[in-house]
């Protein structure tokens, strides 16, 4: 039989990973409305904003740490038994978090040396050229990311199978993740051949955040289920 204590305290878990997971997709969100780069490599460098740079720096990061406290949250509400499934859940998770930010933070600094050689009067064409070249490499890196996010959609479909088991979570969040994951799987075949399908990114967002904030607000209140379950026992 779980303690007082302890139940306060997975109440008290979950709780903090329902903020987590909301600040975590709020800063995810903000991420869009932060132009760092522009159409062309030309107008990216010559409109470089060190501080706007520093703050996308910042709320990227920041979404990261939230969401991965999220998911560690979302462990500890799911049952023990499948702590195979969730840990390795929160593996890919992390990753799928942690790699990004890193990748973001590494182009945000070479694009602003390369902002400082390109927007130099003194410098020569030739380094101008060149700083545009590897600017547009930058930003090939950064829709390559869209590769790195393999790792969320493995983590949400772990996730939802033990949600699947779990009396805490409703059925239907489970059919978001697995229709998330049915979406990438989609993307990629399709990216595969060739073909690029813009409604793909709109569903891959609109799922994913979707199955965030709705886990967000079950873990919230998955105290009921848990008061309700150990009154049963």
């Amino acid at each position: 039989m779980e303690t007082t204590l302890g139940h306060e305290g997975r109440i008290r878990s979950s709780r903090l990973g329902a903020l987590f997971g909301v600040m975590g997709s709020v800063l995810y969100i903000t991420r869009f409305f932060l132009p760092t780069s522009a159409e062309n490599p030309a107008e990216s460098l010559a409109n470089y904003d060190g501080r706007l740079a520093i703050v996308f720096g910042l709320v990227s990061t920041f979404s990261g740490i939230f969401l991965i406290l999220f998911v560690l949250s979302l462990r500890t509400a799911l049952p023990k038994r499948d702590s195979v499934l969730t840990t390795a859940a929160v593996v890919f998770s992390i990753i799928a978090s942690i790699v990004p930010v890193v990748v973001n933070l590494i182009v945000l600094d070479a694009r602003a040396t390369l902002a400082g050689i390109y927007n130099n009067s003194t410098v020569t064409a030739i380094d101008k050229a060149a700083a545009l070249v590897s600017e547009q490499v930058l930003e090939a890196e950064e829709e390559a990311i869209f590769a790195l996010f393999v790792g969320a959609p493995l983590a949400i479909g772990l996730f939802s199978g033990s949600m699947w088991k779990s009396k805490i979570f409703p059925n239907w969040l489970t059919y978001v993740g697995l229709a998330f994951v049915t979406i990438i799987g989609v993307a990629l075949l399709l990216i595969a051949v060739g073909v690029v399908a813009p409604v793909l990114g709109f569903a891959y967002y609109g799922l994913f955040l979707l199955w965030i904030l709705a886990t967000s607000v079950y873990l919230w209140r998955s105290d009921r289920k848990t008061a309700t379950s150990g009154r049963s026992q």
